[in-house]
């Protein structure tokens, strides 16, 4: 029987005690991660935009930022969403190969805008918020849906960070994180920038 080349490796890493997969620690998560650009539509079939999204990690906070452009190129800001909060390791995943469970709190929930789109900021859950231009806003408590709910429990998360330590995946987002954590990865992927 002749062994593929991915087949002699896995039996070769068994063999000499090594994981299939490293077991993602803190230390790996440190740093800056980013997404591209991709397009996206507004909930209820709102308006399209462009979404980057960034994540950064230190010993103990976590920030995430979704900036909004209103074109493919990144260069006509329309909004940015930033969050911040600490984060807690709590050990490795035992569902997801590879991956740490996280627990995350979000402390702060700003939306900055650098136009005025009512119907866009309507569609993504802040047409109540009084927001102004080129101003941080706090909208912890204006915030009336998808897809930036602030939330006020501990976020049962996941994330994993493979392919060398250069891609970050944290759990499906799609999941109710305030009550379980996900059992799968998302399809987003984070690559590190810094």
């Amino acid at each position: 029987m002749k062994l593929t080349p991915k087949v002699a490796c896995a039996l070769t890493c068994l063999a000499a005690g090594s994981p299939l997969f490293a077991e993602t620690t803190q230390s790996d998560l440190i740093g800056v991660w980013q997404t591209g650009l991709t397009e996206e539509q507004a909930p209820g079939g709102g308006p399209s935009a462009y979404l980057r999204q960034t994540t950064i990690f230190t010993d103990s906070l976590q920030d995430i930022r979704a900036e909004i452009f209103a074109d493919p190129d990144g260069e006509i800001p329309i909004f940015t969403y930033a969050s911040s909060g600490p984060y807690t390791p709590v050990g490795a995943s035992d569902v997801v190969p590879g991956a740490l469970n996280v627990e995350l709190i979000n402390e702060t929930s700003e939306v900055t805008i650098y136009m005025d789109v009512p119907d866009l900021m309507a569609a993504v859950g802040m047409g109540e918020c009084d927001l102004v231009l080129n101003e941080a806003v706090n909208v912890r408590d204006c915030i009336s849906g998808p897809p930036f709910l602030v939330t006020d429990c501990t976020d049962l998360d996941l994330v994993l960070v493979d392919e060398g330590g250069s891609r970050l995946r944290f759990g499906d987002q799609s999941v109710d994180r305030c009550v379980s954590r996900p059992t799968k990865l998302d399809d987003v992927q984070f690559f590190k920038v810094e």
